[in-house]
């Protein structure tokens, strides 16, 4: 086979991997095959950006306890709602950094606003206003939210999540009432 063509097959198999149209064994052993089993450079690439990937999602994660410690750390209520308002704009910042690159999963950055908003939220409901009902209540609007978000922008996992919330509400009330 001359090599103009193997060129055109080999792209024509990373354009499926890229876009999922076979799974990722599938490609490989057919660009193993194709290549002879010389790695493109583009992949090697690719191989060395992960780590800046999973940097990204470790940061990403990392939002989700900042409120604890904000709420740890101190007493003052204008100090926690200004670092809540703080992480939940940079929670906001890595749904647009996420959808910049391709490689990032933005979907994983909207669940971990999502839940940071929630979490922040319960945090300041169970210090300040400490009555269970307005917590529950507002627990519910969000596992709706969460599921109506999901359901438009067609992420399973949010629906998922929102699901979730709504039976660990069942659970709580459960274990208030019985």
């Amino acid at each position: 086979m001359n090599q103009g063509r193997k060129q055109l097959i080999v792209k024509e198999i990373q354009y499926w991997k890229s876009h999922k149209l076979l799974p990722d064994q599938y490609c490989d052993f057919l660009l193993a095959l194709y290549t002879e089993g010389h790695v493109n450079d583009s992949e090697q690439e690719q191989r060395s950006k992960s780590g800046y990937l999973l940097l990204f999602y470790f940061l990403d994660s990392l939002l989700v306890l900042l409120p604890i410690l904000i709420f740890l750390a101190t007493d003052a209520f204008f100090i926690r709602v200004i670092g809540i308002v703080i992480i939940c704009s940079l929670a906001l910042l890595m749904i647009k950094l996420f959808s910049r690159y391709s490689e990032l999963k933005s979907g994983y950055a909207v669940m971990i606003f999502f839940v940071v908003c929630l979490f922040s939220s319960l945090l300041v409901l169970d210090e300040y206003v400490d009555n269970r009902w307005i917590t529950y209540s507002w627990m519910l609007v969000n596992s709706l939210i969460w599921i109506i978000a999901g359901k438009r922008k067609q992420q399973h996992f949010l629906q998922i999540a929102g699901i979730f919330v709504l039976i660990m509400i069942g659970i709580m009330l459960g274990f208030n009432f019985f």
